[in-house]
């Protein structure tokens, strides 16, 4: 196992420079290092979310850096917040070329104990709001023949958590929607893709992380992975390397769901 985990310093993709991106749950976790790594590769970076605080500090990171930031306060629960969101993106920054959808809710309770409220608030945030999302996308993107969505899942919907059914089955519609958009987009010259992360130590930003902190013994590779690993999966897709992929779910885990169980245990 390596002894640290380095997240690049320069861009990795020329081609990015100067496009448009909008990464939804931006300002923290995963979608910071999302927002980080696009604005290192020169993208012009929008990024939105529910909290004020948490947008403006990764927003001053970037620009700290020499990079363009955008922070949009937004609730992609609510239909009419990504209207608005949308067209704050269009007035301010331009042409929307790549559509990062990250920003989900996660609740941990048993189906017993599931509302119909809380259940419907949360497909609102994870599931709906992709649709409102690419469907404002789309009027942008279509007319141009060129544009990418690129949508964050989770293993969880390829194997289920314990005590977490709402959120992987929204994140199982998520998986559905990416291929069938996909299908109807790709002779337009837009590509859909997904990243389905495993561990994730969300918490953790720094350029230099040492492996022993991330350790984590039912991964196959003894570690979490960090929000700039699923970054550098997301600049790849959105890149021209990746012009002939779409409708593919990228999985970024450590190899935790090639095994069938941890070792030690056999079923």
């Amino acid at each position: 196992m390596n002894e640290r985990i380095c997240a690049p310093s320069a861009p990795c993709y020329a081609d990015l420079r100067g496009r448009v991106a909008l990464v939804t749950g931006g300002g923290s976790g995963i979608g910071k290092g999302i927002s980080l790594r696009l604005a290192t590769e020169g993208m012009v970076v929008c990024l939105c979310g529910r909290h004020e605080d948490t947008l403006q500090e990764t927003a001053a990171l970037i620009r700290a850096a020499g990079g363009t930031a955008l922070p949009i306060a937004a609730d992609l629960a609510e239909p009419d917040t990504i209207a608005r969101l949308m067209a704050t993106v269009a007035e301010q920054a331009g042409p929307l070329d790549l559509l990062v959808h990250n920003a989900a809710l996660l609740r941990a309770r048993p189906l017993a104990q599931t509302t119909p409220e809380e259940w419907r608030h949360l497909m609102a945030t994870n599931l709906d709001s992709a649709y409102y999302l690419a469907r404002a996308a789309l009027e942008v993107m279509v007319p141009r023949h060129s544009g990418n969505l690129i949508l964050i899942s989770t293993i969880g919907a390829q194997q289920a958590h314990h005590g977490m059914n709402a959120y992987d089955t929204s994140k199982g519609g998520i998986d559905s929607f990416i291929r069938s958009v996909a299908l109807e987009l790709a002779p337009q010259g837009i590509r859909v893709n997904g990243i389905a992360p495993g561990a994730i130590d969300s918490q953790r930003h720094e350029a230099e992380v040492p492996a022993a902190a991330l350790h984590q013994p039912y991964v196959p590779m003894l570690r979490r992975g960090l929000p700039a690993e699923i970054a550098a999966a997301v600049a790849f897709l959105a890149s021209s390397q990746a012009a002939y992929i779409t409708g593919q779910m990228l999985t970024v885990d450590g190899g935790a769901t090639a095994q069938l169980s941890p070792p030690g245990v056999f079923i």
